[in-house]
């Protein structure tokens, strides 16, 4: 084998728990700090390379990182390593139950309602973390060594549709079993060249919210489950990426029960284990050979052979702007403010606890912004982000920033030629819900509450994933895809 012919990988993990106190976020009306650590919470690398592609994989237990911040962290790491931003991905598995990493919104740092001194904890805790990440992935790089991998795919019944209609017709998050959702469990086996694991990566599209509002200790939830029951079976180091899952929950959903996290981890992480083992990353022919006993035996065993550790590994990025309905018009926009400022006065008035004080100030935020964007002769607006596509041989990563819906990640991997494709949202920022038309029409928190709590001033238009899927459409194509 050429020494330039040859794939390497490395992988290491770094602990990323923060320090008890810190607030939470994913949840808006849970305000105080936590008290304590179900699991604690990691960054784990994979670092895909040869003479001339490297390529970096994160998985990290937060909810995710402001896209400023996930630039940073990318160039950062991208410098340290020598490759390039789009060779990164920055995959966050979205746990309700970690630190506040995306800044001005949902809690986090300079949002409404952080203290002096919780912001400056929290910036500090940022700055700490681009240093453990950019250290780990160095790790991770300087492990590598020669390796083949493979893919496959299973199955396992934990996600469910969360876009549950009510009768009076309005959309809750729920379940609705009727709903699409995809059970894909997506394997990626990374093996030395004599076939011992090294490292797999696993994806699955449903929201990391078994654990929720009422609990407060710090928690990779469902994901650390995967990850724990990958490694006790299979040996192999596992990093976990949340798919398309910006309308998907898992059946246990917002649960106080522990136990319940356990099982729908239990769930993905066994039939991962299972698809894990059915992979063969070796190169072989299956030989068969007729023997006698007292029997006739006809005999199969694979007889292994020479070739290269992969043929093809290759990074493409995408620039995707979405377009943001029109505005209201100025004294809608008014009215907006003024009904949300008198609530907030109402409930502190009443001296009513944070829970419902915090939620309201978001709001009045958020109209106060509208207002603002208005009253300055903007009508409408747009948002801009990055999409990437990863080919090592026969298998695709496709990565983008969000909460894309579930039918996105569908349509891409139908769309892609590729033997296996894996798709994974929450990857290099978090700035918005990405909406089927069907949601855009008939309403629902990914159009309506989720405008506040990402402070995005209208929701996306009804042509959101069909924008979405023809940019990877693009990506795909550049992958000979």
């Amino acid at each position: 084998m050429s020494e330039e012919m040859v794939l390497s990988a490395g992988v290491a993990r770094v602990d990323i728990t923060p320090p008890l106190g810190f607030r939470m976020q994913g949840i808006v009306r849970r305000t105080e700090g936590a008290t304590g650590v179900e699991s604690p919470l990691s960054a784990t690398v994979l670092v895909l390379a040869d003479t001339a592609t490297k390529v970096v994989i994160f998985d990290c237990d937060l909810l995710g990182f402001d896209l400023p911040l996930a630039a940073e962290i990318r160039a950062t790491v991208a410098e340290r390593l020598g490759t390039e931003s789009h060779c990164i991905v920055l995959g966050c598995t979205h746990t309700h139950n970690g630190p506040c990493t995306i800044r001005h919104v949902l809690g986090g740092p300079h949002d409404i309602g952080c203290p002096v001194e919780q912001r400056e904890a929290q910036e500090a805790y940022i700055a700490q973390l681009i240093g453990q990440l950019s250290d780990a992935a160095a790790l991770a790089d300087d492990r590598r060594q020669p390796v083949r991998c493979a893919a496959g795919r299973g199955e396992a019944q934990a996600a469910v549709n969360r876009e549950e209609k009510n009768e009076d017709g309005k959309i809750l998050v729920g379940r609705n079993p009727e709903g699409t959702v995809d059970h894909s469990v997506d394997v990626l086996r990374v093996d030395d060249l004599q076939g011992q694991p090294i490292a797999v990566l696993v994806g699955y599209a449903a929201h990391p919210v078994v654990m929720g509002m009422n609990t407060y200790l710090f928690s990779p939830d469902y994901p650390g489950t995967v990850r724990r029951i990958v490694e006790d079976v299979t040996g192999a180091t596992c990093l976990f990426l949340t798919g398309a899952a910006g309308n998907q929950a898992t059946w246990s959903f917002l649960q106080g029960d522990w136990g319940e996290k356990e099982r729908m981890g239990g769930l993905v992480g066994c039939e991962a284990a299972r698809v894990f083992f059915a992979i063969e990353t070796r190169p072989h022919e299956v030989v068969r050979e007729v023997e006698a006993s007292l029997s006739g035996l006809a005999l199969y065993h694979k007889e292994f052979v020479d070739g290269p550790s992969h043929r093809r590994l290759q990074a493409v990025t995408a620039t995707v702007t979405v377009p943001l309905q029109p505005l209201p018009s100025l004294i809608v926009a008014k009215n907006i403010l003024q009904e949300a400022s008198a609530l907030v006065q109402a409930l502190q008035s009443a001296a009513a606890p944070m829970t419902k004080v915090y939620p309201a100030q978001l709001v009045e935020r958020w109209a106060k912004g509208v207002l603002e964007k208005v009253a300055s002769g903007i009508e409408r607006e747009s948002l801009s982000f990055d999409i990437v596509g990863f080919r090592l041989d026969d298998f695709a990563l496709m990565g983008m920033p969000g909460e894309p819906f579930v039918e996105i990640g569908l349509a891409v991997k139908a769309h892609s030629k590729a033997l296996h494709t894996m798709f994974a949202g929450y990857c290099n920022g978090s700035l918005a819900y990405w909406p089927t038309a069907e949601t855009v029409a008939q309403g629902g928190m990914a159009v309506s509450s989720s405008l506040q709590t990402y402070n995005i001033a209208a929701p996306p238009v009804a042509e959101t994933a069909d924008i979405i899927v023809g940019a990877f459409d693009g990506v795909l194509r550049q992958l000979d895809f």
